[in-house]
């Protein structure tokens, strides 16, 4: 039987569904479907269903799965298993089958019009009715008794009229076409992982601020234009209008089974070297799900790490006066991210894994980091480097959580500033000193505490380790060289006495 989450992806569209075998190889399986009951509701009633045109089934497993009267022109059944299927009255038109099993397939009515069955088998089928107008056969490969049908209607491509069915979507461009070729948008991809409850708007995804009870996976490609700046996800209203447009943007979101995000993590950061290790980043307060996104993108590109990076976004209400609920979705969420590096620390095995955490997400780290070292401590070996960025985190708190982070992974670093507004005023909501602000300065043993004497937040504010280049400065040195705080340019000695505190040269 056909593979649940594949049969979901089907809906999704053949856009999203070719871009998710570009971006993960896998063998799909949608054996014993029938391709009617995976259309959307919206496209019955219409005079065609040509929803499955131009899908890429190439080696998929479509064994006695029931194509019947449906439209898969332009589509790729390279290598494909379809024995057993029903393609009766089916459309095929320009569609590829080189290799594919096509034995015993009922083909009856089938317009198989300037199709490729170059290597493929019939042994068995039923193809008598079948129209194969200019399409690519080899003589041998059909049934003996059915042959001199088929080869006649091969045999007639030249002056076959389509009835109807040629169309723009089925025939080849002409020679000499002057339009030009669509030019690739560069991109950067963010993997995600995430708690948060799936949107769905026909065939467009996101995800928004309700809690979910499982993690959901994928990969988003984000648009990252040439007059992107440093420290910048785009320009204000006003600067656009004269500058232009330079808004990172989510171009593409392809959801993935945790088998294929794991896949892709394996393929990517497996054997991670140089400038382009594994990094996790886990965002703050008031982030929707595209927020988080085009923050860890930036925050990725700037950093150079052209692998992409990784992304856990828990489910913020994305709003201002959502603090309260933010609070208890991000205590819920660490055990939910437990599970998360577990698994990423499980396949990335021999690789060193960097995690970033920004302001209220340094909560959802540090619990997930205090659970992972009370049970499981040889696991964090792993992690290579820990950042904590404007870590909305009770001080009290973090004396009893900083032994389970700096005893069982790598370096840990965390950047403060005296002059966070919004850590100032979490402060004062609580009544008790935050780790990412000062003063109290936070210091603890084998913690970096680096602190960035800038108080412009009209430049830099609260989201100051994404804005600031010579924090990502300091970052880039320290997730791909693993440096030392005294060999990075960046930072220097703090007057106290404590060999942990350091400042930030801006």
């Amino acid at each position: 039987m056909a593979k649940t989450e594949h049969v979901e992806w089907v809906k999704d569209g053949h856009a999203t569904w070719n871009d998710r075998r570009r971006l993960v190889k896998f063998t799909p399986d949608l054996s014993g479907l029938n391709f009617r009951e995976a259309v959307p509701e919206r496209y019955f009633g219409e005079p065609r269903f040509d929803f499955f045109r131009r899908f890429d089934f190439s080696g998929a497993n479509l064994r006695e799965a029931n194509f019947a009267g449906l439209d898969f022109s332009r589509s790729k059944f390279d290598g494909a298993d379809l024995s057993g299927a029903d393609l009766t009255d089916a459309v095929f038109i320009n569609a590829k089958f080189s290799g594919a099993d096509l034995s015993l397939v009922q083909a009856q009515g089938a317009k198989f019009i300037q199709a490729d069955f170059f290597g493929a088998r019939f042994e068995g089928a039923q193809l008598l009715g079948a129209n194969f107008a200019g399409s690519r056969i080899e003589t041998l490969s059909i049934p003996y008794d059915q042959r001199p049908l088929v080869l006649e209607s091969a045999q007639r491509g030249s002056e076959y009229d389509l009835e109807g069915w040629a169309n723009k979507a089925h025939m080849q461009p002409r020679l000499g076409s002057s339009k030009p070729l669509p030019i690739k948008e560069p991109t950067y991809q963010v993997l995600f992982a995430t708690n948060r409850n799936l949107l769905r708007m026909g065939t467009n995804m996101s995800f928004g601020s309700s809690r979910n009870t499982t993690l959901s996976y994928g990969s988003c490609e984000v648009f990252v234009p040439k007059s992107h700046k440093v420290g910048s996800i785009g320009s204000s209203f006003w600067k656009r209008l004269l500058r232009g447009d330079d808004r990172l943007k989510i171009r593409k979101l392809v959801l993935l089974d945790d088998e294929l995000h794991w896949q892709l993590v394996r393929d990517n950061f497996s054997n991670s070297k140089g400038a382009s290790p594994p990094t996790i980043l886990i965002h703050g307060y008031n982030n929707t799900f595209d927020d988080a996104v085009l923050w860890a993108a930036q925050i990725g590109f700037d950093l150079g790490l052209e692998r992409g990076v990784s992304l856990f976004s828990w489910p913020s209400k994305g709003t201002l006066n959502g603090y309260a609920a933010d609070e208890a979705t991000v205590e819920a969420s660490k055990y939910v991210l437990v599970e998360y590096l577990l698994e990423f620390l499980n396949n990335t095995r021999g690789v060193g894994v960097n995690v970033i955490a920004h302001s209220m997400g340094c909560r959802c780290l540090t619990g997930a980091l205090e659970i992972i070292g009370n049970k499981q401590p040889d696991k964090l070996s792993g992690v290579n480097q820990i950042i904590l960025a404007a870590a909305d985190v009770d001080q009290d708190v973090m004396k009893h959580v900083g032994p389970h982070i700096t005893l069982n992974s790598g370096r840990t670093t965390s950047y403060v500033c005296g002059g966070d507004v919004a850590l100032s005023a979490s402060g004062w909501l609580h009544d008790y000193a935050r780790v990412g602000l000062l003063p109290p300065i936070f210091l603890f043993d084998k913690i970096d505490t680096v602190e960035v004497e800038k108080t412009d937040l009209l430049s830099w504010g609260h989201g100051y380790i994404a804005e600031a280049k010579p924090i990502l400065n300091d970052i880039f040195q320290i997730i791909t060289h693993s440096a030392a705080p005294e060999k990075r340019f960046s930072i220097k000695p703090s007057s106290s006495s404590s060999s942990a505190h350091w400042k930030l040269i801006d």
